[in-house]
């Protein structure tokens, strides 16, 4: 299929804030309050326990530098590899990570990464690649209030070691 089809075939909406496109695809109706939750804003909601979307990178979309309170974990379903940035919160053992995301693992390809929370992310299609199908699924559910797009002066001068890829995947 071509990028155009899997777009119309998943009814994939564009992420107009991080790029690319992107469907829920799973909201658990078991719930939590915010406030049992270590690190996440109080908000006087329950939040569902788990949740999961498809997201989605064709040529000229890439998904900006961002982060988000809880885990996630990314899974890779089909097309071209993914290069991801990921740069670890302070106090982690590992400041940066630059990973291939595919199906190739014999070419060193993670079909799933485990990203932990409040690292900040951003992919990109390798030089060549048409488009890339993945999900994400989080727990607890993914919440607005729990979301934050880097700002690239902010984000250069925590990790200059990673300048360049940091300015090819933000936007301001």
């Amino acid at each position: 299929m071509d990028p155009k089809s899997i777009i119309n075939w998943f009814n994939l909406q564009e992420n107009t804030a991080e790029g690319g496109y992107s469907v829920s695809t799973y909201t658990a109706k078991e719930t939590i309050s915010s406030k049992e939750l270590p690190g996440f804003k109080a908000i006087e909601q329950n939040r569902h326990i788990c949740g999961a979307i498809y997201y989605f990178l064709d040529q000229g979309t890439f998904s900006a530098m961002h982060r988000v309170t809880g885990d996630m974990i990314y899974h890779f379903y089909s097309g071209d590899p993914i290069q991801m940035l990921l740069l670890y919160p302070e106090g982690s053992s590992t400041r940066s990570e630059l990973c291939i995301f595919s199906n190739d693992i014999a070419g060193g390809g993670n079909p799933m990464k485990v990203i932990p929370g409040g690292t900040w992310m951003g992919s990109r299609l390798v030089a060549g690649g048409s488009y890339a199908l993945m999900g994400v699924t989080m727990s607890p559910a993914f919440d607005p209030a729990d979301y934050f797009i880097a700002k690239r002066k902010d984000l250069i001068s925590q990790y200059p070691e990673q300048e360049t890829l940091i300015t090819a995947l933000t936007r301001s």
